[in-house]
């Protein structure tokens, strides 16, 4: 008898989502490199959505 030797589905799956990831990280570093006031552009819009959040958690209270 032989034996297939076959992968399982959760490591398949666990593979696929380093390549996902990879894929991804690669994209961003790719646009962050390519236009130069991406970064800046990017740390004020986290500053803004921080900002709309807490606003949003204070007013929760109310």
């Amino acid at each position: 008898m032989s034996h297939v030797s076959r992968s399982s589905p959760r490591r398949r799956q666990q593979g696929s989502a380093v390549v996902e990831y990879t894929l991804l990280v690669l994209f961003l570093v790719l646009v962050l490199l390519a236009n130069h006031d991406a970064i800046p552009d990017l740390i004020d819009q986290l500053k803004k959505a921080y900002t709309a959040f807490v606003y949003a958690l204070s007013i929760s209270w109310i």
